[in-house]
């Protein structure tokens, strides 16, 4: 029987570093997990965007503040950020479409970024 664990909350309440230690903890025990997870992306102290990372190591962009979309990529906005639909469909959807696939332990986390404006 298939797992699932999607893990909501609020900002800094340590979603991320739980699922970073959970699949860490099921690996090491010999548990297959896979799944994502969204990272804050920070500059000089202020939250420019996000990041997509696979629970096999590979990441980018999900989205970055500003006015303009990456060259030769689509334009979609969540408020301030505009989302890279590309880099998500390249690392997150192999991971979605593999838990209807198999059925093993999956440890899906985040699947949207909520973005809550004036938060820091």
């Amino acid at each position: 029987m298939a797992r699932h664990v999607f893990l909501t909350g609020s900002p800094g309440v340590g979603k991320t570093t739980l699922i970073q230690k959970a699949s860490e903890v099921l690996k090491s025990s010999g548990v297959p997990v896979d799944g994502f997870y969204t990272e804050e992306v920070r500059q000089g102290g202020r939250r420019i965007g996000f990041d997509v990372v696979t629970l096999s190591g590979l990441r980018g962009p999900l989205s970055r503040v500003g006015s303009e979309p990456l060259p030769g990529r689509r334009e979609c906005r969540v408020g301030q950020y505009v989302v890279d639909v590309t880099s998500f469909e390249q690392l997150a959807l192999p991971v979605l479409r593999n838990v209807t696939k198999e059925n093993r332990n999956r440890l899906l986390t985040e699947i949207v970024t909520c973005v809550q404006s004036g938060r820091k």
